[in-house]
């Protein structure tokens, strides 16, 4: 029977033959696979990233589709939370350590060997507060690393740490140069360089960006042929999704990010597009900064909550292509609790919530939102419902990386944005936006029964248990109005029916290491 992420025994040994086999994660060697297409893919991107160092990554929902050209991780985790060999090919844990034994013969891009010290100089470079790794986190229970050989790393527990595989399959996990890091140096966001499918090219802001295929990659197809089967893909930044989907349309591009369902909705009679529901899901909320402003006093988030017709949103936003939930948890969530439900849609009970706080109208807030479909109709939509129920708003629209300055200074009052879920693992979804110390912690909390609650959550391997403390964590997120959940919009792949070979993570997130073009 798999194990999943969180029911690890004590001592644990999977070893590539073991493990879930991965299209493309195969041993090296093997003739050239006769599918074999070359030629270029043309993406289109709604979200510059802003930077291409895993380790200081902070656009989650976006920027991994990005590193997966470049970088490979230690692990590979399927959707039913067994891991598969990447860069490690064996591991061993136990509560005390995990030992990784690592892939021969595997180089950077940049030629240098991918062995046993570079994956140190990783670890503990997320680990050295000096980085400011929006990772470190992930990697808090380790308390050393070591390289006892070439082709050994050693990682020493503080504690156990459950879900420590589950990180090293994602950003924390991702092993870039450290030749390329010491050469570029805070310079090497924008010049990644890793083991990954293809290799840095060009980038050219708010332009595009370009990968090649390297050459050299270790990872081969299922028939042993070689991978990448692209030999090249460039991403076009493009934020106005009319545009998407008319270059999409047109064959300008032959996949896209994602679009919103009044764009999508548009392509599904065409035979030449693929549209297909993979059950991703755009989660819309509102952060509330509670540091300063009206939302330190949380009469006053409760009113904003009560103001909030959620359901008006997602049918303006998403038409029929949206569901609602009380949180970043779906239905098909284990971790999910229908007996939570957030503050029902009362716009006179706002207005009461209001003047019990001294506040008896038109009360003043900004709420920052970014430039691109649906989120202006749906602060729009917002700034009518607040003035209704008695405040008096001001929607900002701006570019992401502006809107995202603004969050990361707290140089707001309310923030609407979105998360893609699911994720492997909950803990992916709420330790990075809510705990006091998390590195998109827009509202700026510092609430230790919710720290206590999400470490117990993540610290634990009994899955019960986490379950209750994923519960218990929401109810307290919900109480307190930190945040306003809207609607779950519906996020299919699209792309040409020409390209084929996609792979998706469990949240959206592109591999394009099998993907090919047709005629």
């Amino acid at each position: 029977m798999p194990m999943s992420s969180f029911e690890l025994p004590r001592r644990t040994v999977l070893a590539g033959a073991a493990a879930v086999t991965v299209t493309g994660l195969a041993g090296c060697g093997g003739p050239e696979s006769s599918s074999f297409a070359s030629g270029s893919l043309t993406a289109g991107f709604d979200n510059e990233p802003v930077t291409l160092d895993p380790a200081l990554s902070t656009a989650i929902s976006s920027d991994r589709n990005v590193l997966n050209l470049f970088f490979d991780a230690l692990l590979r985790q399927h959707a039913d939370g067994t891991f598969a060999p990447a860069l490690a090919t064996k591991w061993e844990t136990t509560d005390s350590a995990v030992s990784l034994t690592l892939r021969k013969g595997v180089t950077f891009h940049d030629g240098t060997a991918c062995d046993a010290d570079a994956v140190v100089a990783n670890l503990r470079r997320v680990l050295d507060p000096a980085t400011r790794s929006t990772k470190a986190a992930a990697l808090a229970q380790v308390a050393s690393v070591e390289a006892p050989d070439a082709t050994t790393v050693r990682i020493a527990l503080k504690s156990p740490a459950p879900l420590l595989l589950t990180h090293l399959a994602h950003e924390p996990g991702m092993i870039v140069s450290p030749a390329a890091l010491k050469k570029h140096g805070a310079d090497f966001g924008r010049h990644p360089v890793g083991t990954g499918p293809f290799t840095f090219a060009q980038w050219r802001s708010k332009v595009q960006l370009t990968a090649e295929r390297n050459k050299s990659y270790w990872a081969k197809a299922a028939d042993g042929g070689s991978l990448p089967k692209l030999d090249k893909v460039i991403l076009r930044f493009v934020t106005e999704a009319k545009v998407l989907r008319a270059e999409l349309s047109t064959g300008g591009v032959q996949l896209v990010r994602a679009l919103p369902p009044e764009e999508y909705q548009q392509l599904r009679s065409d035979q030449r597009i693929v549209v297909k529901d993979g059950g991703v899901r755009r989660a819309y909320y509102v952060a509330l900064n509670v540091t300063k402003g009206p939302f330190k006093d949380p009469r006053v988030r409760a009113a904003f909550a009560r103001a909030v017709d959620r359901r008006a949103i997602g049918k303006a936003a998403a038409g029929g292509e949206f569901e609602i939930a009380p949180s970043f948890a779906t239905p098909k969530d284990w971790f999910f609790d229908g007996s939570i439900s957030p503050l029902s849609h009362d716009p006179a009970e706002a207005r009461r919530l209001l003047k019990r706080a001294g506040l008896p109208g038109d009360v003043p807030l900004t709420l920052v939102a970014r430039r691109r479909a649906p989120d202006p109709t749906i602060a729009e939509l917002l700034q009518s419902q607040l003035a209704y129920a008695g405040f008096a708003p001001k929607a900002e629209v701006l570019e992401f990386q502006t809107q995202l300055d603004r969050m990361k200074n707290r140089e707001f009052d309310a923030a609407l944005l979105v998360v893609d879920i699911p994720r492997l693992d909950p803990s992916l979804s709420f330790d990075p936006y809510f705990t006091s110390d998390g590195p998109n912690n827009w509202s700026g909390l510092d609430d230790r029964a919710l720290d206590a609650l999400l470490e117990k959550a993540a610290d634990s391997a009994d899955k019960p248990t986490r379950k209750k403390a994923y519960a218990d964590a929401q109810r307290r997120i919900i109480a307190n109005n930190y945040w306003v959940f809207l609607h779950q919009a519906k996020s299919p792949l699209i792309h040409s029916r020409r390209l084929e070979g996609v792979q998706l993570d469990i949240d959206g997130q592109w591999r394009l290491a099998e993907a090919r073009l047709g005629a």
